[in-house]
């Protein structure tokens, strides 16, 4: 197989990821939140090949 680029992350090896949760806060309300990291491709897990 060719060293081909991961079609993913187009060879960087890196993607943004992007948790959705829901969190009591100090009141007891529940709010929504999200949380956005660089890390490593979740389809080449990093290699940027694909």
């Amino acid at each position: 197989m060719p060293d081909t680029p991961c079609p993913a992350c187009k060879g960087a090896g890196l993607t943004e990821h992007e948790e959705h949760s829901v969190e009591t806060d100090q009141d007891g309300n529940q709010v929504p939140v999200v949380r956005r990291w660089t890390g490593a491709c979740t389809t080449c897990h990093g290699s940027g090949l694909g």
